[in-house]
C-alpha cells in the first residue's frame, strides 16, 4: 500500500464591506474526501485542509517528514486557490524530491496546460473526476506508474508530448460505488456550512454533513463550468444506498443536518421523492441549496420537501426576464409556472428564496427593471442576486475574452469580490451598484416579511445579515424598526431569549 497525502488548498476569502460579493467560510471538501473514500482500501491516507488550521504548511511538512508519503494530491476547486500552490509543492519537494505530485478539482480542468507550464514541480493534472484515475495510478508500482499517466486521457503530465493530448473524463457511471463517504479523515467540526440562510427553525448544537446522490446537470447556464461540456447525462446513486449512508452518518457522527449537494437534485422525479419520503422518519434538518429546479416540483414534492426536514426551498431562477434567460444564460425557466410553485411551497411552510444572476453582456437597465417587476410579483421571501463572473472554462469567460469585455488575466487573478465585465454602455463599477441597489431595495425596502408584519421573523433576517456583514447599514436600520414594532426596548434585546443574546453576533 502507498502512502499518500492529499491537500486542500486555501480558498477562502473575506469580504469587508456590505457590497463584496464573496464571504466565504469553511466547506467540507466534498470533493477530496470522496477520492479518499474510494481508495482507502488500497492506500494509507492522510488528509490536509489548509482552510481549517493556520498551521497548514508546518501540517505539509510534518506530514512529508514522518507519514513520508509517496504520492502528494493537491485539490484546487477554485481558480482562487492557485497563488498558493507553488509555496506548498517547494515545501513537498525540498523534503522529498522524488515524491510523485498531481492535482485535481473543477478549477485545473480548464487550466491544466497553465498548471503544467508554470509548475514545473507538478507531475500531472487529472481532468475531470478524480476517484477512478486516482485509485489507478496507486495500484500502479511505481515502475509502470508513468507509462498509465502517460497512455490514460484522464490525465495529463508534464513529460513531453503530455500538454499535447486532449483529455477526457474517467466517470463513476455507478454513484453507489461513491455515494459512501468516510469523514473521518477530517475533523467536521470545525466546518461552519454556512450555505443555508433562513429565519425557520435553527438547528442547536447542528452537526452537518453532506450527500451528493446524483452527478450530473442536462442545462448548459453561460456561466457554468458545464456550459462548454458535451455530456448532458445524469448519474444516480440508488436511494437504498443513500438512505443506509444517511443512517450511518447518524450513527458514526450523531449527524442532525443533512445537506444534499446534488445540481439536479429532483430531475428524477420519483427518485427524489422517493429520497425525501424515506428521509422523514430521521427527523432531520435537510438544507439544498442548489438542485431544486422549479420545472420538477408538483404539490406532493413540496409537501415531501417539508416532511423531510427542509424549511427553505432555493430556487435558481436566474433572471426574471425571459430574454435573458432564453438568449444570454441559455436556460429554459417557466416564468408563470415559477410563480405558482413559489405559492405551493408557501402553502407547504417553506421559506422561498431565488437565486438570480445579473450584469451579462448585453444585459441592460430595462432587463433588470423586468426582473425586479417580476420578483415583486412573484412575492419571494428573499432574492440572492450574484453578478455574473466570467470564471475560467466557462462560455461567459469566452464569451467576454473575445468581445474585449475584460482583460486576460493570468491564472489566479479572477476577482471574486467585484463585478470585472466591461460591457458596451456599460462600466462594470455602474453595474455592480446597480445589482447592489436592486438588492437593497427588494431585500430590504420591500422586505416581504415586514409587509406581512412578521417582525419576529424580519428581525431574525436582519440579525442573520449582520452576523455575516457587521456594518451592513440597512440590516442594522431595518433591524430597529422591527425591534419598534415589537415595542422592545435596545436594553432588553441583550438579554432576549428570542434572539440569544449579543446584538448582531452569530
Amino acid at each position: 500500500m502507498k502512502n499518500v497525502l492529499m491537500i486542500v488548498l486555501p480558498y477562502l476569502q473575506q469580504a469587508d464591506t456590505a457590497t463584496a460579493k464573496v464571504k466565504s467560510w469553511p466547506s467540507l471538501p466534498y470533493g477530496a474526501l470522496s477520492v479518499a473514500s474510494y481508495c482507502k482500501d488500497v492506500a494509507k491516507i492522510e488528509m490536509i485542509d489548509c482552510n481549517v488550521t493556520e498551521l497548514y504548511k508546518y501540517e505539509i511538512f510534518r506530514s512529508m517528514q514522518e507519514f513520508k508519503p509517496e504520492v502528494v494530491g493537491f485539490a484546487m476547486q477554485f481558480e482562487t486557490s492557485y497563488p498558493h500552490l507553488r509555496k506548498l509543492l517547494e515545501i513537498v519537494r525540498d523534503v522529498d524530491p522524488t515524491v510523485m505530485t498531481v492535482i485535481g478539482g473543477a478549477a485545473t480542468m480548464p487550466a491544466y496546460k497553465e498548471l503544467l507550464e508554470e509548475q514545473p514541480l507538478l507531475n500531472a493534472v487529472c481532468f475531470g473526476e478524480g476517484e477512478i484515475p486516482f485509485r489507478e495510478l496507486l495500484l500502479r508500482s511505481k515502475q509502470y506508474v508513468w507509462e498509465y499517466l502517460i497512455d490514460i486521457p484522464s490525465w495529463i503530465t508534464n513529460t513531453t508530448g503530455g500538454l499535447g493530448k486532449i483529455p477526457r473524463k474517467t466517470l463513476v457511471q455507478n454513484l453507489d460505488h461513491v455515494v459512501e463517504i468516510d469523514y473521518s479523515f477530517v475533523d467536521f467540526t470545525k466546518y461552519r456550512m454556512r450555505q443555508e440562510f433562513s429565519p425557520i427553525d435553527d438547528v442547536p448544537d447542528k452537526k452537518q454533513l453532506i450527500v451528493m446522490t446524483s452527478r450530473g446537470c442536462p442545462f448548459r447556464c453561460a456561466f457554468c463550468y458545464k456550459s462548454v461540456e458535451d455530456d448532458r447525462k445524469m448519474r444516480y446513486a440508488s436511494a437504498d444506498k443513500v438512505i443506509s449512508h444517511v443512517k450511518d452518518l447518524i450513527e458514526k457522527y450523531g449527524m442532525n443536518t443533512l445537506t444534499i449537494c446534488d445540481d439536479q437534485f429532483m430531475i428524477n422525479k420519483p427518485r427524489a421523492k422517493e429520497i425525501l419520503r424515506r428521509l422523514a422518519p430521521f427527523n432531520l434538518r435537510v438544507e439544498m441549496y442548489q438542485g431544486e429546479s422549479v420545472a420538477y416540483i408538483d404539490d406532493e414534492m413540496a409537501r415531501l420537501m417539508k416532511a423531510a426536514g427542509i424549511v427553505r426551498a432555493v430556487l435558481p431562477i436566474e433572471s426574471g426576464c425571459r430574454e435573458v434567460l432564453d438568449k444570454m444564460i441559455e436556460k429554459k425557466v417557466d416564468l408563470d409556472k415559477t410563480k405558482k410553485v413559489i405559492q405551493l411551497l408557501r402553502k407547504h411552510g417553506l421559506w422561498v428564496v431565488g437565486l438570480f444572476v445579473m450584469g451579462f453582456p448585453g444585459e441592460t437597465d430595462a432587463h433588470r427593471a423586468e426582473t425586479v417587476k417580476w420578483i415583486q410579483e412573484a412575492d419571494l421571501d428573499w432574492s440572492i442576486f450574484s453578478p455574473a463572473i466570467p470564471i475560467r472554462g466557462t462560455k461567459l469567460y469566452d464569451m467576454c475574452l473575445e468581445g474585449g469585455y475584460i482583460l486576460p488575466s493570468r491564472l489566479g487573478e479572477l476577482d471574486y469580490n467585484h463585478y470585472t465585465i466591461n460591457a458596451p454602455g456599460y462600466l462594470a463599477k455602474e453595474v455592480e451598484e446597480k445589482i447592489y441597489e436592486i438588492n437593497l431595495m427588494l431585500n430590504f425596502v420591500q422586505n416581504r416579511t415586514m409587509r406581512v408584519k412578521d417582525f419576529p421573523t424580519a428581525a431574525k433576517i436582519f440579525k442573520q445579515v449582520i452576523g455575516m456583514f457587521e456594518g451592513h447599514a440597512f440590516a442594522h436600520f431595518y433591524l430597529a424598526l422591527c425591534l419598534m414594532q415589537m415595542d422592545l426596548k435596545w436594553q432588553k434585546y441583550e438579554r432576549d431569549i428570542f434572539f440569544g443574546g449579543g446584538y448582531g453576533k452569530n
